[in-house]
């Protein structure tokens, strides 16, 4: 059974004995990425929180691949403090369960300092969650930690506190660092998201190093504002397919991360700025987006968004991106397709989707063509419906079906909300 399978069954009996025993460092780093991925289902799947926090603790202290550790302590911090804190008292020796918290960030500063790069680790990771003030200097002091998985968390636990003081010091790893610290200081500057944050990572989607314009407009999808918009908008038309890609991933990802309260002015930003863009720049990474993502909110927003802005070249190849996302295993994203769909009518439209309520293909996605057929069909689509809700045995298709009808002017029964 392969990872994939033993993470969607959370199979943690097994996901521990891989932990423990595999020789393939790289599986059990995997493994105890997926142990703290499924910590909300330790309790429903009778497997003791305790027993899953002890295994990730040995690997923690025990195992001897580096990377393995570190994916063991970010697996304890899915677990909270409590979790990280047993596996600090047990490496240096502190019992820190019942210390004031004020007094849990001064032993856990203290850790910062430690010979252990994995307790420095867990300090910092630690510190972040306290979220007290007065260790952002400590913290600050250790950007510069000799062991970059160090640094990478440090990032983190600054993101968590949020303290501006500290933006200048992580610019400055932002321009210095290994690649894959500069991604975490990146999002450390998104997610504190100050105006001069902002400024960093807006000089550094236009920095002439690729990757660190790849960096830039991914953290800036964390941002759910209206400010960075337009610099994502701007990076669609960027010389790199990689950066142009990652530009609509966060513009995606800011109908997401929006606040309630700007959630709108933010949506309709977006659709402004991807209205004037190039349409292979805009609509085609918003197909893969629905081809290939597995996040949810992802799905959802390409599929609204599709529906607003692909126009005459590529209108056909969204229409069968939109098409095939009718029967999505999300409800809402194939609610977003369907209203998508009927934005998009014409170039044969209706004929695909007469065609796909007649064939055998799955329930769902034919529920949802007769919705569409509702809002775009003619007289054709009258004709066809009129006979195919005599010969159907599915009673949700002939109410659906009849639904259509009603809306086009046929016999039929009140029309209402998408199924």
């Amino acid at each position: 059974m392969t990872l994939f399978e033993l993470e969607r069954n959370a199979d943690f009996d097994q996901l521990i004995t891989i932990l423990e025993e595999s020789s393939n460092p790289d599986i059990r780093k995997r493994s105890a990425e997926i142990l703290g991925s499924l910590e909300s289902e330790t309790g429903e799947r009778n497997t003791p929180r305790e027993e899953v926090i002890d295994v990730l603790v040995a690997a923690a202290k025990d195992d001897e691949d580096e990377g393995v550790r570190a994916g063991a302590i970010d697996a304890l911090d899915q677990y909270g403090q409590d979790a990280l804190e047993q596996f600090i008292g047990e490496i240096s020796g502190h019992d820190i369960d019942d210390v004031a918290q004020w007094k849990k960030a001064e032993i856990l500063a203290k850790g910062l300092n430690a010979d252990l790069p994995e307790l420095r680790m867990a300090a910092a990771t630690g510190l972040g969650r306290i979220g007290e003030d007065n260790v952002v200097n400590a913290l600050v002091d250790r950007l510069s930690d000799p062991d970059p998985r160090v640094r990478m968390r440090v990032s983190r636990a600054l993101a968590r506190i949020g303290s501006t003081e500290c933006v200048p010091a992580l610019a400055r790893r932002l321009h210095e660092d290994q690649y894959d610290v500069r991604i975490e200081v990146a999002y450390a500057l998104a997610d504190i998201g100050t105006e001069n944050a902002l400024r960093e990572l807006v000089d550094v989607a236009n920095d002439d190093d690729e990757v660190l314009r790849r960096i830039a407009v991914d953290a800036l999808g964390r941002l759910g504002s209206v400010e960075a918009v337009e610099i994502l908008a701007t990076a669609l038309s960027d010389d790199s397919d990689v950066v142009r890609r990652t530009a609509m991933f966060s513009l995606v990802q800011l109908l997401s991360q929006a606040p309630s309260g700007a959630s709108h002015q933010v949506r309709e930003k977006i659709v402004g700025e991807l209205e004037e863009a190039n349409e292979r720049e805009a609509v085609q990474p918003l197909i893969e987006i629905l081809d290939r993502s597995t996040e949810t909110a992802q799905r959802r927003n390409a599929a609204w968004l599709l529906g607003r802005i692909a126009d005459e070249e590529y209108v056909r190849d969204a229409q069968d991106a939109l098409i095939e996302t009718l029967g999505d295993d999300d409800e809402m994203t194939s609610k977003f397709a369907a209203t998508s769909l009927a934005l998009l009518a014409g170039d044969g439209l209706e004929q695909r989707l007469l065609e796909l309520v007649e064939s055998d293909r799955d329930e769902e996605m034919r529920v949802k063509a007769l919705f569409v057929l509702g809002k775009i069909g003619g007289d054709r689509s009258r004709k066809k419906l009129s006979s195919f809700v005599e010969r159907t045995d599915s009673d949700r298709l002939r109410k659906r079906g009849f639904s259509a009808l009603s809306k086009l002017g046929g016999v039929g029964m009140p029309s209402g909300d998408i199924p």
